[in-house]
């Protein structure tokens, strides 16, 4: 998978999971999970984790 379709795939999981895409959300650093062979469900947990935990509340990104 190219970087531009694992992007995308990451894109599309945060779009179903809460209505917005990765454009709209501080930047993560996309280009190395890429390289370091992180699936994109992963990613994304990883860029909530560092990056976005301060703009989305849990609730919003786990669901509950």
């Amino acid at each position: 998978m190219t970087f531009k379709q694992w992007l995308n795939d990451c894109d599309i999981l945060v779009s179903n999971k809460i209505g917005l895409g990765i454009d709209c959300l501080p930047d993560a650093n996309w280009r190395d999970m890429y390289d370091d062979g992180i699936e994109p469900s992963l990613a994304i947990d990883d860029a909530y984790n560092d990056y976005w935990s301060d703009e989305l509340p849990e609730e919003l990104w786990y669901g509950e």
